[in-house]
């Protein structure tokens, strides 16, 4: 089972790993760095008491002296003082003149015979547990003013170098032991007060409930990384109380809307139950029942149109059609309905999209209802047809009454009626312009309104259609 770490307790371990890293990093560099340094330091003992022997052979070869106990006892006095070093000097021949040890110096048997191969280079050489660094110089016959080569060799002993650093890796490793721990601590205190304000808005954001979506988080004082996760926060609470605040009307208004044939239904079968009545009485109560009926099942038609659409769930069958010829069956159908106001339609243009036919009929259908529906008497409602790039326009026109801005921002919402009694409304259910826009935006398309003076124009946008396209 996958555990799902605090994040506390995440940037704690980051924490305490970077922090281990670099102690390590560095306790590794400092070991290597003193261990670099008293090599160097060696070196110039070693490469010191070589030039030491080079001057006193050079001096013993300049006075004549060939006593080698004299040379021998010089030499010893040079030392003096020197705790843990070699020192010797041989002709060519293997013939040793010096040979100095220190009297804490464990001599080794082979006496370094084997770093003669390698001149002037220090080597660090391993014998019987003891460790030493090994210099050997060779003279030259010329240089000694002798008469052969000699080779002079230098040693000295590690162990105090050597103790000190094992001491002191023994002492980093216990100090980065503790330093796991403390880095622990301090990451655990770091982290803590790094989210107090993350804390503080889960605080704030626990407060935030259904009945108070108005409140907000705030921006102000927050670290830089937070402010765009607050602000999309806030702008998701902003949503959430538009789609609370939309549910809560579409509640009421459903209820309205429901209500009034519902109470219909119940005052008329009331009323035809209060006495005796004759057949066709009751036929005229059931009749005027099947009317109300009817308007409820058109009313859950259209709701149950408007879910599938809204979840994706329209099917739609697309293929070329011709916007032109559409709305002319469409305005031969409500001709006879617009010439009883002595209204009128006017066609211009052409415009050819992709789309499923009898769906972009009943959202047109829609949209010439309300005009008809809304219009003054005598109106003409104004068609225009586009092509433009890869996108269809279609234009509708009319003179609307009593409209202002404020209402023509909800006219899309659902039972929302510009006539804002909407008692004993029988003409439609509030959802033709809903059902219309939700159809539009199925096809990738997009339907507006606006409004110049008196006159409203609902704009739709579809896709081409591939033929025109093409063709």
């Amino acid at each position: 089972m996958k555990r799902n770490w605090s994040l506390t307790f995440r940037l704690s371990l980051i924490f305490t790993c970077v922090m281990m890293s670099v102690w390590l990093l560095s306790s590794v560099v400092r070991v290597v760095a003193l261990s670099n340094y008293l090599y160097d330091q060696d070196f110039s003992l070693l490469s010191g008491k070589i030039e030491l022997a080079t001057e006193l052979l050079e001096h013993e070869a300049h006075t004549g002296s060939s006593d080698p106990a004299l040379l021998a006892e010089r030499f010893n006095d040079a030392m003096v003082g020197h705790s843990g070093l070699y020192l010797s000097v041989k002709t060519s021949d293997d013939k040793v003149l010096i040979d100095y040890a220190s009297y804490d110096f464990p001599l080794p048997a082979t006496r370094f015979a084997r770093e003669a191969r390698l001149l002037d280079t220090m080597q660090t050489v391993e014998e019987a547990g003891w460790r030493y660094n090994v210099l050997v110089r060779k003279i030259s016959a010329e240089k000694a003013e002798r008469q052969q080569d000699m080779l002079i060799t230098a040693a000295c002993d590690t162990r105090l170098h050597d103790e000190y650093i094992r001491h002191l890796k023994m002492w980093l490793m216990w100090f980065n032991g503790a330093l796991i721990f403390i880095s622990i601590f301090l990451g655990w205190v770091a982290t803590r007060i790094g989210l107090r304000p993350l804390n503080e808005i889960s605080r704030l954001s626990s407060a935030i409930t259904v009945n108070n979506l108005g409140e907000r988080l705030p921006v102000d004082k927050l670290p830089a990384e937070l402010m765009p996760t607050v602000a999309e926060f806030n702008n998701m609470l902003e949503r959430l109380e538009d789609s609370f605040r939309r549910l809560a009307e579409f509640s009421s208004d459903i209820a309205h809307e429901l209500r009034t044939p519902v109470s219909n239904m119940m005052m008329q079968t009331q009323v035809a139950l209060s006495r005796e009545r004759n057949a066709a009485s009751y036929r005229e109560t059931l009749f005027s029942n099947l009317e109300e009926l009817g308007r409820l099942a058109r009313m859950c038609n259209d709701m149950l149109f408007l879910a599938k659409s809204e979840n994706g769930l329209m099917a739609l069958v697309k293929q070329p059609v011709s916007l032109r010829a559409e709305l002319e069956e469409l305005i031969n159908f409500y001709e006879l309905l617009a010439s009883e106001d002595n209204k009128s339609f006017v066609l211009e243009g052409e415009a050819r999209v992709t789309g499923d036919c009898l769906m972009l009929r009943r959202a047109f259908s829609n949209l010439l209802t309300n005009a008809l529906r809304y219009s003054p008497e005598g109106a003409k409602v104004q068609i225009t047809l586009r092509d433009e790039a890869d996108r269809a326009y279609a234009c509708l026109t009319n003179p609307t009454q009593a409209m202002t801005q404020e209402k023509l921002s909800r006219l899309f919402d659902r039972f929302y009626r510009t006539d804002e009694a909407r008692t004993n409304s029988t003409e439609g259910t509030g959802l033709g312009l809903s059902i219309a826009r939700s159809i539009i935006l199925a096809h990738q398309g997009e339907l507006d309104v606006s409004l110049s003076g008196s006159l409203i124009t609902f704009t739709v946008t579809l896709p081409i259609a591939q033929a025109s396209q093409d063709g």
